[in-house]
């Protein structure tokens, strides 16, 4: 016998999860505030979720990593000069209406707010797994000659992760837009 058939766009509802999430963190989102989110009832939650709010948070890791990060980590592998390319990826959390000004980094937001150790280690691989492509990106514009940097490569990754941490709180505090992209720049001038 065959299972009962899902009558709802699964990536449409982890869209609408990622929301509820992003916007009150995995603490505070309720299940009723995801099922209405998601346009899905208790029933079919439980029947597509059967961890329930951990499952699908786990799944909007992935899913938003999938949305976000993941196209721009694709064309960073054809860019010349990366830097200007991570300089554009940095200024997205200042954008005033953006999502990313209004409810900070989606990993790291998970990093200090969830209790799950889980959740944490999976958006600590995020963001490493970021890290890590701009750090082959970079690697490769120094050896073609392209960027001079002038901090050690070894410090690039926790660098690039300090910075964009950092901002994920700054942004917060300072609220003009010019400040920040000023300090983005500076602080990526170590690259060039």
């Amino acid at each position: 016998m065959a299972g009962r058939q899902k009558i709802y766009d699964e990536d449409a509802a982890l869209n609408a999860a990622i929301e509820v999430f992003w916007s009150h963190g995995y603490e505070k989102a309720s299940s009723r505030d995801l099922q209405k989110a998601m346009g899905i009832g208790f029933s079919s939650f439980y029947l597509a979720y059967k961890g329930g709010k951990q499952e699908l948070f786990a799944k909007s890791l992935q899913r938003f990593f999938t949305l976000y990060p993941q196209p721009f980590l694709d064309l960073l592998k054809s860019v010349n000069n990366p830097v200007e390319a991570i300089r554009q990826y940095y200024y997205v959390m200042t954008e005033p209406n953006g999502k990313f000004s209004e409810f900070g980094c989606y990993f790291s937001n998970t990093i200090f707010q969830a209790d799950d150790s889980e959740f944490k280690e999976a958006a600590a691989k995020n963001l490493t797994t970021i890290a890590d492509a701009f750090d082959d990106a970079l690697l490769r514009a120094k050896n073609a000659g392209i960027i001079h940097p002038t901090i050690p490569a070894e410090l690039w990754k926790t660098y690039l992760l300090n910075l964009w941490t950092g901002l994920n709180t700054t942004k917060s505090i300072v609220k003009d837009q010019s400040v920040l992209r000023a300090t983005i720049d500076f602080s990526l001038k170590v690259f060039e």
